[in-house]
């Protein structure tokens, strides 16, 4: 299962067209499901509607939107689904939501507000020796976002930042182990208002 997603995150992550659109439906039929809406499966209709909210739908045609849907579907990353009444209409699968999941933990981000709040987030892990790897991963993606390290498992950064360390320890799984705090105050605070600028 895991070198299937990685085979499909490699694609997905190639400067192609066809990757591009991919990843865009993809996205949009995510963010659709959970909103509650839903594709029709005939005609793409709705799905060119829905696209047309997004500014990069605009560079794709029909041809390429039923295209980049037929091969979604092979991939088996949606699925068709007909009701009582014969509508079909179209769904992310789990494994869809998967790889939208792989991606998006490169993709994730953590808005600055424009003043700061003077509250410190102090993330603190402790992870069974079996999480080696997704110790790793976490230290490495901590940094990747700019936070700081303040001790050995502990990790310092002046905004808010819960959901986005939420998504990470979900991501992982090692949420259990992960523990987010707010503080006021630091004893060495000068120190670190300097590292982020403040």
């Amino acid at each position: 299962m895991d070198e299937y997603l990685g085979k499909i995150k490699n694609f997905l992550d190639e400067d192609t067209l066809e990757s591009k659109i991919t990843k865009v439906i993809l996205g949009v039929i995510a963010v659709a499901s959970s909103l509650g809406v839903v594709f029709l499966a005939v005609g793409l209709g709705n799905a060119v509607q829905v696209f047309s909210m997004f500014k990069k739908s605009k560079k794709y045609s029909k041809f390429q939107i039923k295209s980049a849907m037929v091969n979604l579907h092979k991939r088996k990353l949606i699925e068709y689904i007909s009701d009582k009444k014969g509508v079909i209409t179209v769904r992310i699968t789990t494994k869809g939501e998967s790889v939208l999941r792989l991606f998006s933990i490169d993709l994730i981000k953590i808005q600055k507000p424009k003043q700061w709040d003077h509250k410190w987030r102090i993330v603190m892990f402790d992870l069974p020796i079996k999480y080696t790897k997704a110790r790793d991963s976490l230290r490495l993606k901590l940094k990747q976002l700019g936070f700081v390290q303040f001790q050995k498992s502990v990790w310092i950064y002046p905004y808010p930042c819960f959901d986005e360390i939420l998504f990470i320890t979900d991501y992982y799984k090692i949420g259990k182990y992960v523990e987010v705090l707010e503080v006021l105050n630091l004893l060495h605070e000068e120190k670190f208002k300097k590292l982020f600028n403040l």
